[in-house]
């Protein structure tokens, strides 16, 4: 019997013994030929869907066929009722110092194995599969006393490091801030951004690290023009040149190249843990196909669903015809926090409209606490919808069945089929939803393998210059160190200062340095400046980064050194995202609704703000600082300016703990409380001594219930 038969039966499945008898022998002959694997454990799956239809004796049959297919965690439930054999072959894959009763499945095992052999490893296998439990396990043994592990978002890294904390608390120093230090007497697991990495000077003596979602190492795999693949790959090279064991991890890759350096098991998997439906609807971009048949879906799917989309735009325009189209009702439980997010962004914010109705809005100008509750009421099950762009899609587990795939684009570029199958990954999740249902609107992109590319090792005449500039020259190649030379003979700026502002092309840094010099008198008392800037210099030196710089501004409707100023001193001044957000519609001139308007605030101070201007900032206060010191002029030093914008003007542990999932306006009300503190793990250790005091403070009902979830995980 062909797969598509036993599964199209499967679905089907009645109380007619005969028919469960033959499928399970169609199915134990498909797992025995193993030819292709994947089909016999994708029916075992679809058959444990429908366990309870089979008799006693099929039943043992089935956890039999389990067993040999690999997917142990499944035969958890029925201990007593598996043979001798079969329970000796769950207890071989049992997880030590975890969690009770955790066990692995075939492929968790392998590679857990090789891990411990000290093989370095690189896993290619899809998001149901459980590649962090590996992580979690080699923790447990304590085998190695520090540890990196690196994810691409801050959004992950909460994540890894509520589940790290609820299993390690008392074993594991886990460092998220650079305040954050190690603690000899217990494992330190550093758990960062590439970019936080790179900042640390304790990393000398690390035993092992893990990559999280590796394919992000290749150029291609960037819209930041390289700069985030760039310092996935210098962190990378930080750490492994020392020797130490690394263990990457990511889906559906092919091959990888560019790692000839280094000996490494590479293992391709199609192992899965739940079977996936996919859907293909085929309806043109344009029109209301897609919007018509969103609604229908949405009315007839009654399981947890992500929605995607291409971008935060596209995410508010879904959520806007949801609210006026979809016949939600207002949720009893989510009203607290509607009002709270009406009351401190704006009533007209989509984000609140749509929660009060049980929909979540998750895109990057969404502040990270309100993303994180978001999931943590999607994963218990208050909300049944998501709305979400790739900020969700890459990484960030949830326990949803479905996934709609409303535009077929990531921003406005179409793509391709890893993304597809990234984004499919996320529908089904083991122990919970046994098959996962994806929804295609569009025409599916065509299938096509994916290499991954290390620049690093894979050096030649277009390897981004930022790259080449933070590698020792052991590790350049002739035609690398040709280049560096022509770049660094430059008499204009040092090669330290070129260096250092690695992330800016060396003509755009030659530019404003020409720039300084040229109005010497006037850059003198513009940019001599330390501290705080007065008005003109703040608009000269955005000037600067308006004609050098930044290249996006526009899509934020800023074209001069002036209006990029009042947006910094709007946040600075007023400190009031409500008042600034009020500004935005008040001002909106480009056609667009309220919520649009407010949209593009939040992805202005997330994007530019946060972290693209206090970077510029330091890149023309380290030229300013090169061009006047050559002179005899001394220079100025924007440093806590910048470290001011990056944190939206307030202290810098209370912004740190939007990523503990506490929103800003709430650790700005109880600052009195936990402020002064010497370092973060001084405020965490203040804010949990408060959570005994918190229905005595003067806050909401959901700013105590998020500050009561956010506690009791740290």
């Amino acid at each position: 019997m062909r797969y598509e038969v036993v599964k199209e039966r499967l679905e089907r499945l009645g109380e007619d013994s005969s028919s469960r008898i033959e499928l399970l022998q169609a199915i134990s002959v498909a797992v025995n030929r193993g030819n292709p694997e994947w089909e016999g454990r994708d029916l075992v799956i679809r058959a444990l869907d429908k366990f309870a239809l089979f008799g006693e004796v099929e039943q043992s049959l089935l956890l039999s066929m389990i067993r040999a297919v690999g997917l142990f965690p499944y035969i958890t439930p029925y201990l007593d009722e598996i043979s001798i054999s079969d329970r000796l072959a769950y207890e071989m894959h049992r997880v030590d110092g975890v969690e009770v009763g955790m066990v692995f499945h075939r492929l968790q095992a392998h590679v857990f194995s090789l891990l411990m052999q000290g093989r370095n490893v690189v896993l290619s296998a899809s998001t149901s599969v459980g590649k962090s439990l590996v992580i979690d396990a080699i923790l447990a043994q304590e085998k190695f006393r520090k540890i990196v592990v690196i994810v691409p978002t801050i959004a992950l890294i909460d994540e890894t490091r509520r589940r790290l904390v609820k299993r390690f608390k008392q074993r594991c120093n886990v460092i998220t801030h650079p305040t954050q230090e190690a603690d000899d007497a217990r494992v330190n697991v550093y758990l960062l951004t590439q970019e936080r990495v790179l900042q640390r000077v304790d990393l000398q003596d690390v035993g092992f690290f893990v990559v999280d979602e590796f394919y992000k190492l290749d150029l291609s795999s960037d819209s930041e023009a390289g700069s985030r693949a760039i310092d996935l790959s210098l962190a990378f090279h930080k750490l492994a040149k020392q020797g130490a064991q690394f263990y990457l991890l990511g889906p559906h890759i092919q091959n990888i190249h560019g790692l000839d350096a280094y000996e490494y098991n590479f293992i391709p998997s199609n192992f899965s843990t739940v079977a996936v439906d996919v859907e293909h609807f085929n309806l043109p971009t344009n029109g209301d196909a897609r919007k018509d048949k969103l609604l229908e879906l949405c009315r007839k799917i009654t399981t947890p669903t992500l929605i995607y989309s291409q971008s935060p735009a596209s995410a508010n325009k879904i959520a806007q015809f949801l609210i006026e189209k979809g016949g939600f009702s207002p949720l009893a439980q989510t009203q607290d926090i509607a009002q709270w997010i009406a009351k401190e962004y704006h009533p007209q914010w989509n984000v609140a409209k749509a929660i009060s109705l049980g929909i979540a809005i998750h895109h990057g100008g969404v502040p990270r606490a309100l993303q994180q509750y978001f999931v943590k009421l999607f994963n218990e099950g208050t909300i049944k919808h998501i709305i979400c762009t790739s900020t969700m899609i890459e990484g960030v587990n949830t326990s949803a069945e479905n996934v709609i795939i409303y535009d077929r684009r990531v921003s406005n570029t179409p793509f391709d089929f890893f993304t597809f199958k990234n984004i499919s990954g996320r529908a089904g999740r083991m122990n919970r939803y046994f098959i996962g249902k994806v929804y295609m609107l569009e025409a599916p992109p065509e299938e096509k393998d994916l290499t991954v590319d290390y620049p690093i090792g894979l050096q030649n005449e277009n390897s981004p210059m930022g790259l080449l500039m933070k590698l020792e020259p052991e590790y350049l190649t002739e035609i690398s160190r040709q280049r560096l030379d022509r770049a660094y003979a430059t008499l204009l700026l040092s090669t330290a200062t070129l260096v250092e502002n690695r992330h800016i092309p060396v003509d755009r840094q030659i530019e404003i340095a020409e720039s300084i010099i040229r109005n010497l008198a006037v850059s003198r008392r513009m940019l001599t400046w330390k501290g705080n800037p007065e008005q003109n210099q703040l608009e000269y030196v955005c000037t600067l980064v308006c004609d050098h710089l930044q290249t996006k501004l526009m899509d934020y409707g800023i074209i001069s050194g002036p209006q990029l100023a009042f947006h910094i001193n709007s946040v600075r001044m007023e400190k009031d995202f409500s008042a600034y957000l009020q500004n935005a519609i008040d001002t909106n001139r480009a056609g667009t609704t309220a919520s649009e308007a407010i949209n593009l605030r939040l992805k202005f101070i997330r994007n530019v703000l946060c972290y693209r201007l206090p970077r510029d900032f330091m890149a023309i206060s380290k030229i300013q600082a090169d061009v006047f010191t050559q002179r005899n002029i001394e220079p100025g030093d924007f440093s806590f300016f910048s470290e001011q914008m990056e944190n939206l003007f307030h202290d810098p542990l209370l912004t740190a703990l939007d990523e503990y999932g506490i929103p800003t306006q709430v650790s700005t009300r109880i600052k009195s409380s936990i402020l002064p503190s010497d370092n973060l793990n001084d405020l965490l250790n203040k804010l949990r001594h408060l959570a005994s005091r918190l229905d005595r403070m003067p806050l909401s009902p959901f700013e105590r219930n998020i500050m009561k979830w956010a506690i009791a995980e740290m």
